[in-house]
């Protein structure tokens, strides 16, 4: 009896390590729903969310920098993937930051240049602006809470490194005794998390939105004799009708000139 109870507290124990959270960011697309629902349907908006996450970090040399349970704050911003502009990036284009961006790392160096954001979205050198916009900000709030300018800089993933779900990606670092720490990553997550939420849950996670202008499209569609129909091909009407339905528009074409010749 005791061998069986210690069994089980060590099953018990075993499954509850299994699902300690690695980041915060799924709790923001479980709930996309409901927060879309809070904002009347529209985008873009924003949440954010402060939470316990667990990593596999092994880092004897960094101290307590890296650690395996650490507080980690979250903001998701939603846009529009056709528009990633920013309604406010204009307040913000004039922001001087450092950045070390991709290509220079993968040409060897770590040579960093001091830029605009404003002329960083412009050059490409940052995806776009809402991207843009954050990474600005975030600067602003480390500057704001006392970190050194001189030892703040903001590197971009290389493509060996991005997430795989990520369009572009860019680390806050810090310098300190152990070298260049990152602090905050800001990432354009494009869509991937929505999309593979849906697909396995089969709930669909989409945002619609009324055109400002209807569009109008026009394509053959098919209009049925159900008399003549049924009269000549009898009990065959049903199957031809459903073959005939399945085409596509350039089959529908054909078949339309075919009658016309006879």
């Amino acid at each position: 009896m005791r061998q069986a109870c210690q069994s089980l507290f060590l099953c018990e124990v075993t499954l509850h390590l299994s699902y300690l959270r690695p980041e915060t960011a799924q709790g923001h697309f479980l709930n996309f729903s409901r927060l879309l629902e809070y904002n009347n349907g529209r985008i873009p908006f924003a949440s954010a969310q402060i939470g316990r996450s667990f990593r596999n970090e092994i880092s004897p040399r960094a101290g307590l920098l890296r650690v395996r349970e650490f507080t980690m704050a979250e903001i998701e911003h939603y846009v529009d993937p056709e528009n990633k502009n920013h309604e406010r990036f204009d307040e913000v284009r004039d922001v001087e930051i450092v950045l070390l961006d991709r290509h220079v790392q993968e040409g060897g160096s770590s040579e960093t240049k001091r830029m605009k954001v404003g002329d960083a979205v412009d050059q490409g050198t940052i995806a776009n602006q809402t991207l843009g916009y954050f990474v600005a900000r975030i600067h602003q709030f480390l500057l704001k809470i006392g970190i050194d300018a001189q030892r703040l800089r903001f590197r971009q993933h290389m493509a060996n490194e991005m997430a795989h779900y990520a369009a572009d990606c860019w680390d806050a670092e810090i310098q300190n005794s152990t070298g260049w720490t990152e602090c905050v990553g800001c990432a354009d997550r494009a869509a991937y998390d929505l999309s593979v939420h849906s697909a396995r849950t089969g709930h669909s996670l989409i945002v619609r939105q009324a055109l400002k202008n209807p569009v109008v499209v026009e394509k053959e569609a098919v209009e049925w004799n159900r008399k003549n129909l049924g009269r000549t091909f009898k009990q065959d009407a049903g199957i031809i009708q459903k073959i005939v339905e399945s085409l596509d528009e350039a089959a529908l074409v054909k078949i339309r000139g075919e009658l016309v010749q006879g």
